[in-house]
């Protein structure tokens, strides 16, 4: 998200600075499918949790979908990119 943002001269020293800016600038304007508005909110929600619990347990399958999520999430960031730049 940041490696778009920063097209646009864009960056914040938060997660969710980013996260929203994304959001309203991307994907709220269909520039990228809604999907990935999905994908941000659960793998931010897992790093926090992560974070911030104590005991914070992530089942295999749910790893695997995660790991998944992100490869389509970078997929997506990439071909913009390579749009944008060409």
């Amino acid at each position: 998200m940041r490696a778009v943002l920063v097209l646009d001269g864009f960056d914040s020293k938060k997660h969710s600075g980013i996260i929203s800016r994304f959001r309203e600038t991307y994907i709220k304007t269909n520039a990228f499918n809604k999907e990935l508005s999905l994908i941000i909110k659960d793998l931010f929600d897992i790093r926090n949790e992560a974070d911030y619990e104590d005991f914070f347990l992530i089942s295999k399958e749910e790893t695997e979908k995660q790991l998944e999520d992100a490869r389509k999430f970078c997929n997506e960031i990439e071909s913009y990119l390579k749009t944008v730049w060409e």
